[in-house]
């Protein structure tokens, strides 16, 4: 009697445990904007580098806060929202050698940057409507939208599911260019209430490699890179929209110069980064 009672418990669990896995909620997430509707976004940028110049350490620390605005100003029949972006605050500082600098970046307040984003948040365009002048090029505006929105999967997707993406990114600067390229891999994970919106939780990793070449005061500059990534992305699957996400990110890098006075500069970089919706 207790093995029939055993075996008719192993059963029943088994029976349970393969029903909640097919009870898997399924998701085709995607990105829903609201034509002529205005999106707010806190965005936090935290980053620690050190540099090694010719056998002296340096430590560099850099604190950027901004709050991002989008405006849809065009939906497509097939989705794509056309957003007019825009900076309504930033606050740049650096601190280096014992000195405490806070960057004038008011250049950059109201420019507007166009861009179409696909319903999977892919940037099919990017155009700046403002022009900045080159010399204030260590801020991107395009470079921040480019990689603003998570890539999503273009499938159904359910628990455990994994997808993967790939954003490639040309830094123009210095009389040159760098060419950023990271490999991303999401996985979902499940639902969690985030900030008071019923969400998915997507954790991703991601590889970085950058390579290119610039030119200071005369001296060209080489470049290589790599770095490794992590983080969360917590998605509104109903209503289509990114909620808040948190990024950890490691970088070794190399600068090179040429001429009289080649040297190579090694760099290490570490930098925590958040995005959270302004609810209005």
């Amino acid at each position: 009697m207790k093995k029939q009672i055993y075996f008719f418990a192993a059963v029943l669990i088994s029976a349970l445990l393969a029903s909640s896995l097919y009870a898997q909620e399924a998701y085709n997430l995607s990105y829903k904007f609201t034509n002529g509707k205005t999106y707010l976004y806190r965005n936090a940028t935290n980053s620690n580098m050190t540099q090694e110049v010719m056998g002296r350490e340096m430590k560099i620390k850099y604190d950027a806060n901004d709050v991002l605005r989008f405006v849809v100003n065009k939906i497509s029949s097939n989705g794509d929202a056309r957003l007019i972006f825009s900076l309504d605050s930033a606050d740049v500082k650096t601190s280096m050698m014992g000195r405490d600098t806070t960057l004038d970046v008011s250049f950059l307040l109201g420019k507007k940057v166009k861009a179409t984003i696909s319903p999977l948040g892919e940037t099919k365009d990017l155009i700046e409507i403002d022009s900045v002048s080159s010399s204030n090029n260590f801020v991107s505006l395009s470079q921040e939208v480019n990689r603003f929105f998570a890539r999503l999967a273009g499938k159904e997707v359910k628990t455990g599911d994994t997808w993967n993406n790939s954003i490639i990114d040309t830094i123009k600067n210095f009389g040159g260019a760098v060419v950023d390229t990271t490999d991303y891999v999401y996985t979902l994970e499940g639902k969690i209430d985030t900030l008071g919106h019923s969400c998915v939780k997507i954790p991703f990793t991601s590889n970085l490699k950058m390579e290119g070449k610039g030119n200071m005061q005369g001296m060209e500059l080489f470049i290589n890179g790599t770095g490794k990534a992590s983080g969360t992305i917590y998605f509104d699957a109903e209503k289509g929209l990114l909620i808040y996400s948190e990024a950890n990110m490691d970088n070794n890098i190399t600068m090179a110069t040429s001429g009289a006075q080649s040297m190579i500069i090694p760099i290490t970089q570490s930098l925590k980064a958040t995005q959270t919706l302004i609810e209005q």
